[in-house]
């Protein structure tokens, strides 16, 4: 087990806490595509996570999230969000990629499939670095 750096365990929950907060309280109406951005705004936040070795529980942070949308939008459904935010494992050092593979892990053990849908991704977001660098 590798312990999280710098206490962003701490500030990771804090964060997420902050949002959910800020769904909970949001003076209009909660709609899917609401929350898939609040999700694509953690992107950085996930990034940096994984960076600090904090193999957040991604399960967890989907119930709570879900559970602020006033269960609009399904647990299932926000973990798969989260997801597609995580940083593509090409780039991150092996115990960054070790980390990654925990909190996909949990999904993949929840409802299955995130795996594969993971590696479709990483393979597309591959394929398309080196159009980009042939280019």
């Amino acid at each position: 087990m590798i312990k999280p750096k710098d206490r962003y365990d701490e500030i990771f929950e804090i964060e997420v806490d902050g949002w959910c907060y800020g769904i909970q309280n949001f003076p209009g109406e909660i709609f899917p595509a609401l929350i898939h951005g609040i999700i694509r705004e953690l992107r950085p936040s996930f990034a940096i996570a994984i960076k600090n070795h904090y193999a957040f529980n991604i399960l967890d942070v989907a119930a709570k999230i879900s559970k602020a949308a006033k269960y609009l939008i399904h647990e299932k459904e926000v973990a798969f969000s989260m997801l597609s935010q995580l940083p593509n494992p090409a780039k991150l050092d092996e115990d960054e990629q070790y980390i990654l593979a925990q909190i996909i892990d949990q999904v993949e053990q929840a409802y299955g499939g995130a795996i594969e849908r993971m590696r479709r991704k990483w393979s597309y977001e591959n394929k398309k670095e080196k159009e980009k660098e042939a280019a």
